[in-house]
């Protein structure tokens, strides 16, 4: 069907080190670089699509030597330059470097055709002022390929405006599946999804110390103001949409990737190429799983997905994607989307047959190793995803977290065993003195293991606290797989107290917040009611948003509060407001100058039911 892989068999390209039994296994090299000029190689270079301007002098990615970053990270870093690519003359441009996402713009007839405006507004207009130079056309169109926060945050910066959306002037092209999952990450779980992606980006130190790239797909993450317009051109999975915008036809389909079922992938029949956005997540195995956490991605759906692409992949000669240099030859994209698609394929079963011999979650990392084919594709290192990660949450999305042992069912809570285990090694001051003695030996997993006890029994041991930073630090300068190191090196940060949370890219940024239903929003809140303030409360409050003419229900009953989109005629109150006025009540649990019908002291004591935490008050590594 196509040539065999081009670069693997012709230069000595990136090693990979096998699967280890824990995330801090003595050894924890997981790519080896046994050429440091690859990703400068000539015949890399040759399957790239033409740069038509570059400014190498201000690469946001960590580029210098240092005992702190891995050889093979520093190389990585350093193809992430600011960039545009020309794809096809005058017509298809992909323009990377700018921030964590890369962009892809269709020049039309009249506008332009913006893929991934970005993650804020600021690096979106970085990049709008250098395509300037190639075309000034307003936009016409705007695809977001997916709803991560890299992804489609910055169509201001673009020069979109919401009239221009609201007249059907810019089109907004995205997945049926955006907004119900948009609200999913926003509302229920973005608190906890705000810090986990904090620390693994924003909260980070800058380089050496910090991050050199971030999360091996783009050179940075910027927390900065960001816009979003409500998607008004929707693209089912089942069928594609074909669609012609400022005389560029499109043909955007789903193709279950990274972000799951939002994923959309676009084929350009004119220019026979085709965007993948993250269903191949770029030059970087993938993440399979992600740390920051996420629901299940299920890793079957992720391979089928790629052989839809794959049909789409077959007619074309060029290829983009969201996180990644654009590539020119036939055979050459379809290896690598190939390898791709069967490496994903080679995790899954192999998982799944481990699992049918009893092996335990995270023994399967010691199993799960890719075929040294795969293994040694250069387009396949673990700079983003690991099969060491991914390999667990197989398991969890098949069986749960439980392996079958009752012992987990039987143990002690965790601030008790905690106290179990730092008797039966004698002592706070014991662990201490033994993890420091794992310390000195470089047996950084086993100092953070024993000491974790400590932090649960007596979370203020700053001399425990300490020290397990310093072992997460020296096991993270070590790491190449960028996510293994940035939450190395955040944990220890929130150890020692040097962390700054000051910045974060909140999930629930009152630009999106204002933009979605009402209703949609408000529906989220009931996960955070106080189950012990809520005992023996049985409350109704009818909310009706007077701009937008929404209305809802809210009912207190057994300790949970149900929400419903029907007024009930023998509620407490009825509480009105207009939509951000509303949606400020929930937020910080004010209601005091509201327009309340009814009773005033049930809208009180509703809303003193439910806990409003800020995100960055989150530990994830010391107790709550």
């Amino acid at each position: 069907m196509f040539k065999s892989n081009l670069i693997a068999t012709s230069i000595c390209a990136v090693l990979l080190a096998s699967a280890t039994t824990s995330a801090f296994a003595a050894n924890t090299d997981l790519v080896r670089s046994a050429d440091p000029s690859f990703f400068t190689n000539a015949q890399v270079q040759s399957h790239l699509a033409k740069v038509v301007w570059q400014d190498e002098a201000h690469n946001k990615a960590y580029t210098e030597s240092s005992d702190m970053i891995p050889v093979a990270m520093t190389e990585f870093a350093k193809q992430m330059a600011p960039k545009i690519q020309e794809i096809a003359p005058g017509k298809l441009y992909s323009i990377s470097g700018f921030q964590l996402a890369s962009t892809l713009v269709a020049v039309g007839d009249d506008g332009l055709i913006i893929v991934d405006p970005g993650e804020n507004d600021t690096a979106a207009k970085a990049s709008m002022d250098a395509f300037s130079q190639f075309s000034k056309l307003p936009v016409k169109a705007v695809i977001y390929t997916h709803r991560h926060p890299d992804h489609a945050f910055g169509a201001a910066g673009w020069g979109v405006t919401e009239e221009q959306v609201k007249s059907g002037e810019v089109k907004i092209i995205a997945s049926d599946n955006f907004i119900p999952n948009l609200v999913s990450d926003v509302g229920v779980t973005g608190a906890i999804l705000t810090q986990r992606t904090a620390y693994a980006s924003v909260y980070l130190p800058k380089a050496p110390a910090g991050r050199p790239a971030q999360f091996g797909l783009g050179p940075t993450f910027t927390a900065g103001p960001v816009s979003f317009f409500m998607p008004n051109v929707l693209v089912s999975n089942e069928q594609p949409l074909k669609i012609t915008v400022s005389g560029i036809d499109m043909e955007v389909f789903g193709a279950y990737g990274d972000a799951g079922d939002d994923e959309i992938d676009i084929y350009f029949p004119q220019f026979k190429h085709v965007h993948g956005s993250e269903t191949i997540q770029g030059e970087t195995f993938p993440n399979l799983y992600t740390l920051r956490g996420t629901k299940y991605r299920d890793v079957q759906k992720w391979y089928e997905g790629i052989d839809h692409l794959l049909a789409y992949s077959e007619k074309a000669n060029t290829y983009s994607g969201s996180h990644m240099r654009a590539w020119v030859g036939h055979d050459f994209i379809n290896q690598r989307i190939t390898n791709y698609r069967d490496a994903i394929q080679y995790v899954h079963d192999q998982s799944v047959y481990y699992i049918n011999r009893g092996i335990k979650r995270d023994e399967l990392a010691e199993k799960v190793i890719l075929p040294e084919n795969l293994a040694n594709d250069p387009w396949l290192g673990e700079y983003y995803g690991t099969v060491a990660h991914s390999v667990r949450n197989i398991y969890n999305g098949y069986l749960g977290w439980w392996e079958g042992d009752a012992t987990k069912l039987a143990r002690p809570a965790v601030k008790e065993m905690a106290q179990d285990y730092v008797d039966a090694m004698g002592g706070e001051a014991n662990v201490i003195k033994m993890a420091q003695k794992a310390v000195d030996t470089e047996n950084y997993g086993w100092a953070a293991e024993i000491l974790t006890h400590v932090n649960n029994v007596d979370p203020a041991n700053m001399d425990a606290r300490n020290l397990k930073a310093e072992a997460l630090r020296e096991w993270g300068y070590k790491q190449t797989n960028i996510y293994w190191r940035g939450f190395a090196v955040a944990d220890a940060g929130e150890l020692d107290g040097t962390l700054d949370r000051s910045v974060a890219w909140d999930f629930a940024n009152p630009a999106i917040v204002k933009v979605l239903p009402t209703t949609k929003i408000l529906a989220t809140q009931r996960v955070n009611l106080n189950a012990e303030r809520a005992k023996g409360q049985a409350l109704s409050i009818n909310i009706k948003v007077s701009d937008t003419g929404e209305v809802a229900n809210y009912t207190v009953r057994n300790e949970i509060a149900i929400f419903s989109l029907k007024l009930d005629p023998n509620a407490d109150a009825t509480l009105t407001g207009k939509k951000l006025e509303m949606l400020g009540y929930f937020t910080t649990g004010d209601a005091s100058k509201a327009q309340v019908s009814g009773d005033n002291k049930s809208v009180e004591t509703f809303f003193s039911l439910f806990d409003h935490n800020k995100a960055n008050d989150i530990n994830l590594v010391l107790p709550n």
